[in-house]
């Protein structure tokens, strides 16, 4: 169906997707139609459609974008974290702007200017801007992800996860970057903390989502996978026992080094509790291994939780 074009319509190129899209002329307006992946979008947009869009109105020009992706800061903090970068740029025409979901959030420039190298020049002191001001909240940038930052940190390092009410879900973004699987050893999923425990060896001594239980079961998970580092990521969702909110105890442990622990309390309901948890899982792994603080608060953790 996909190749099933209107008659008298131009193909659009998608090189990042299957779906392509098409251009059409209807009296005297033109139309453009695009896949619906928002990633897709943003390629076609950037390489195909605004070029077409500007040379029809006769300006000569190229465009450029520029994203920053990040974990533990909302949009209307980092607007004012920002505040003033864009007149870094000499001669303007370089925009702001954000895209919020949740948990991550998507920083953007985007220019135009007469050259790539004209451009990639005037932008490059808002680029470091906006890199000294967010700081170790920036995961990854462009096309990168959290996990690409992951894999690229471990340098030559092996990973073994331990989760409970995740779904799956770290183990699952891990292993889908790590296809060769020489850096992902091990994931164990478990329906309860204690059958959790018992599949990492522990018997019965773990029943409670704890930062002594995540300790544990980050060295266990670790030292029965002979991986060097060891994730816990143990998850009390929203449903039990706190309306609202849930706690979530992430442990790190490092061959040869001291465990790291990382605990809070997300705001909201299960499903929003238990993504901030994977993701914050993941950007406390990320973190140390880049050598930054795990210990930087978020947005949406409650500051005097225990």
């Amino acid at each position: 169906k996909q190749a099933m074009l209107p008659e008298g319509s131009e193909l659009i190129d998608n090189p990042v997707g299957t779906a392509c899209g098409f251009a059409l002329t209807i009296g005297k307006a033109k139309f453009y139609f695009t896949p619906g992946v928002p990633r897709e979008i943003r390629h076609m947009l950037e390489h195909q459609l605004i070029p077409r869009l500007l040379a029809q109105s006769g300006t000569q020009a190229v465009v450029r974008l520029k994203r920053f992706h990040s974990f533990g800061m909302g949009e209307s903090r980092v607007d004012d974290m920002l505040k003033g970068a864009e007149d870094l740029a000499e001669g303007g025409e370089v925009k702001l702007g954000f895209q919020a979901h949740y948990p991550q959030l998507e920083t953007k420039l985007f220019g135009r200017g007469q050259s790539m190298e004209e451009l990639e020049a005037r932008m490059a002191p808002i680029e470091a801007a906006i890199r000294e001001r967010m700081g170790a909240y920036i995961l990854s940038e462009d096309t990168d992800t959290l996990e690409s930052a992951i894999l690229k940190a471990m340098a030559g390092g092996t990973l073994a996860v331990a989760e409970y009410g995740t779904n799956g879900a770290v183990a699952g973004r891990m292993v889908g970057l790590d296809s060769d699987g020489k850096v992902f050893k091990r994931g164990g999923v478990g329906g309860t903390v204690r059958a959790l425990g018992r599949a990492l060896g522990l018997g019965e001594a773990h029943d409670q989502t704890t930062s002594s239980t995540a300790k544990a079961y980050a060295e266990a998970v670790a030292d029965t996978s002979s991986a060097s580092h060891g994730l816990a990521v143990l998850i009390s969702p929203a449903n039990e026992g706190n309306s609202g909110e849930g706690m979530v105890q992430i442990a790190v442990a490092r061959s040869g080094q001291e465990t790291i622990t990382r605990s809070a309390c997300i705001v909201g309901g299960p499903d929003r509790v238990r993504n901030g948890g994977v993701e914050m899982g993941l950007d406390v792994l990320r973190r140390i291994l880049q050598g930054l603080s795990a210990a930087d608060p978020v947005d949406f953790e409650r500051k005097d939780a225990s």
